[in-house]
């Protein structure tokens, strides 16, 4: 049945050499010997006899070739009555020249070949499965074999490569999420026949968004790295363009990611310091002020040189261990997906690793807020608009993993944001500020359709007979709306102590017998932002930023609003210098053009310097070229999110949506990427704000301030 039942049935015939066991059909097998013949009176083997095994009328035929033969080899062929296959044995060309040839109708070889024949045949006998050992089954073996070694290969590279780990985990959570959207609108396209603007389609990815969007973010968490950064800068970038799930569920990362104990905490401060922290600090909150990515922020008190406590109140910023390993990881994952796929952009990863290697040494990230903050005072708003914290090493605490700095008290923007929308939303009768987010997000998204760019205010996006109104009449009706809001605030605030003054008393005078409930003060519970006046906050931080891009080429290339403060006094607060971007005083040039041509709306200017800066990307026509779509893109990055029908330069409108699902960028400049970063997280900052702006009208009196010194300056060295 088996080769392990005909090895021993061959061997045990004695005085005979099996030479091969060959298959002719799928149920029978045919096992040919040779034997000496009975007086061994010469050197010659004759064929003694076959044995055939589930099959009959097996019969051994010569082939007629002549004699000798003139092929490289001998060749036995037989036939079956029960089957129409033929099978074939042949021998090596070396052993002919040692036994002779085989002549039509001559049953004999020479003794040695065939004696090396047999020799060599025992192996294959062995390695044989009856003639059912198919090339299926041969196919099925390498198969199982590459599965075992890919298996092996695998789990090594999974033990010993955490680039790789990395990666399968974020698949291993991402790929069940991508396989069920496409299966859905699969399913919705082709077999329930449901059109994408459809009612039935839209509550269908609604209810997959609403599944997915809690996945996404718990699967950030759990990476960690540079897919907090992502994720961070999605929440930002995303408003009007993601789905309002995902925008709500990334949102909590600009506020911070889970913390580690303090345990853990000061043990990473008194090994990179070399101090204990009784040597450093009179006193350090357990908890953080903040987490982020890559680090988390405590509040602490420094001790004076002499030992004493100064009484100086600082934060101390404390890198997580394993971070310089995970981001090493990440970015070489994206080195060797560009490398394969985009090979043009490899400049591109370059620079972004060097960012984020800078990002994670915190001697950089203080002399980036030394060199930020003078340059802010020389430009003037530094500190009459905005404050960058002091590095505080006077004790020679900052290191690479430990940076100490002023602490500035005050309300993180994210949180300004979202305290106004809640009052907004109060004022015009919302349920709460997730109704009036909700519908912000998706009037948003027609603002973007309609061309984008700076609103009256952005009341209009509310909706309701109170937004009309102030859509009507235009900023002045959207500040005293914003104005009204906080005024009922601080009114049922004031109402609030004045009942809870007289549950006091009520309590004293029955002794306790009649217990009024006590009402809260503040319903989020956190101090109240009435008085911040976010329009004014939004434009100080676009503009400081602009002179930092444009002038500078130093600047904040992360301004998210979990790391903007807006101080009591109204001033903002700078906060993270890690991730700074530099451009060289050509680039800024470019960029500052670039500005200018989109504030005056220069089609054929803008697509020039994106094209001459060697910015490549194709659609499904092949390379984009047209003036107009390279404008769109030009917009994009530095002038606003608009999302209407692109006019190409032979008068036809194309659907920009469309057009974006079919780009792939070939070749990005690198100030292209360091300016539409900057610029779209400062749009999205704005958007969020219900405030969407025109960041080239923003920023155009300091691109012609920036070109025309940059001129004066090249006239100067010229003579």
């Amino acid at each position: 049945h088996s080769h392990k039942n005909i090895v021993p049935f061959l061997r045990g015939a004695e005085g005979m050499l099996p030479v091969a066991v060959l298959g002719t059909g799928r149920r029978s097998l045919v096992a040919f010997l040779f034997t000496s013949s009975p007086d061994h009176s010469n050197n010659n083997l004759f064929i003694d006899r076959s044995f055939s095994f589930w099959g009959s009328g097996k019969h051994l035929s010569w082939i007629n070739t002549g004699s000798p033969l003139k092929h490289k080899s001998p060749i036995f062929l037989w036939h079956s009555s029960s089957t129409t296959h033929v099978g074939a044995m042949c021998l090596k060309s070396s052993l002919i020249s040692e036994g002779g040839a085989v002549g039509a109708g001559d049953a004999t070889v020479g003794t040695n070949a065939l004696k090396k024949a047999a020799d060599s045949s025992l192996t294959i006998i062995r390695g044989l499965s009856p003639a059912s050992y198919s090339k299926r089954k041969l196919f099925l073996l390498i198969c199982l074999f590459c599965i075992l070694a890919g298996s092996l290969v695998f789990a090594l590279l999974y033990s010993y490569h955490q680039g790789f780990r990395r990666t399968v985990q974020f698949w291993k959570g991402m790929g069940p999420i991508v396989a069920e959207h496409r299966f859905l609108k699969y399913k919705a396209k082709y077999y329930d026949r449901c059109e994408e603007d459809g009612d039935e389609y839209k509550s269908r990815m609604k209810s997959f968004n609403q599944r997915a969007a809690p996945k996404i973010v718990d699967l950030i968490q759990s990476l960690g790295g540079i897919y907090i950064k992502i994720g961070q800068v999605m929440s930002t970038l995303g408003q009007g363009l993601l789905p309002e799930e995902y925008v709500k569920a990334l949102r909590p990362l600009q506020d911070g990611v889970p913390p580690r104990n303090i345990a853990q905490i000061s043990q990473i401060i008194e090994k990179s310091t070399g101090k204990k922290m009784e040597e450093i600090f009179s006193s350090f909150d357990e908890e953080p002020v903040g987490s982020a990515s890559i680090a988390q922020a405590h509040r602490a008190t420094l001790r004076a040189l002499d030992g004493s406590a100064s009484g100086e109140e600082v934060i101390v910023k404390v890198q997580y261990p394993e971070v310089e390993q995970m981001f090493d990881a990440d970015l070489n994952n994206l080195e060797i997906v560009t490398k394969l796929f985009v090979p043009e952009n490899r400049e591109l990863v370059k620079a972004l690793r060097e960012r984020h290697e800078n990002e994670l040494d915190f001697r950089i990230e203080a002399d980036n807020l030394r060199e930020c903050t003078q340059n802010m005072q020389v430009h003037g708003v530094e500190p009459s608009l905005v404050r960058i914290p002091r590095v505080m090493n006077e004790t020679g605490i900052c290191t690479q993993h430990v940076l100490v700095m002023e602490y500035l008290r005050g309300t993180s923007l994210a949180e300004a944001i979202e305290q106004e929308q809640n009052r907004i939303a109060n004022a015009l009768g919302k349920k709460d500020g997730e109704e009036l987010r909700s519908i912000l997000a998706k009037r948003m998204r027609e603002h973007f359709e309609n061309g984008g760019g700076a609103g009256s205010g952005g009341m209009e996006l509310l909706g309701g007979k109170k937004a009309k109104f102030a859509q009507a009449v235009g900023p002045l009706a959207a500040r005293m709306l914003r104005s009204y809001a906080g005024v009922k605030e601080r009114f049922e605030n004031m109402t609030t102590r004045a009942h809870n003054v007289g549950a006091i008393l009520v309590r004293g005078v029955t002794g306790g017998i009649v217990r009024p409930e006590h009402r809260p003060i503040n319903r989020q519970g956190k101090a109240s932002t009435a008085h911040i006046n976010l329009g004014r906050v939004l434009k100080t931080l676009v503009h400081v930023h602009g002179l930092q891009m444009l002038k500078d080429g130093v600047y904040n290339a992360d301004p998210h609003p979990g790391n903007i403060v807006v101080m009591e006094d109204g001033k903002l607060g700078l906060l993270d210098y890690g991730m700074v971007g530099r451009l060289s005083a050509e680039s800024r040039e470019t960029v500052a053009k670039t500005v200018v041509a989109l504030s005056r709306k220069d089609k054929k200017e803008a697509a020039r310097l994106y094209r001459d800066a060697g910015y490549k990307a194709t659609s499904w026509d092949g390379e984009i070229i047209d003036d107009g779509i390279l404008h769109r893109f030009a917009t994009f990055h530095l002038d606003k999110i608009d999302l209407s029908p692109v006019t190409l330069e032979n008068g036809e409108e194309a659907d920009i949506i469309r057009l974006l699902r079919s780009v792939r960028e070939r070749a990005v400049p690198v100030w292209v990427e360091e300016a539409r970063r900057l610029g779209g997280l400062l749009m999205g900052v704005s958007a969020q704000a219900a405030r969407p702006i025109s960041l080239a009208k923003e920023w155009e009196a300091i691109a012609t301030t920036s070109l025309r010194n940059s001129k004066e300056k090249r006239r100067r060295v010229g003579s």
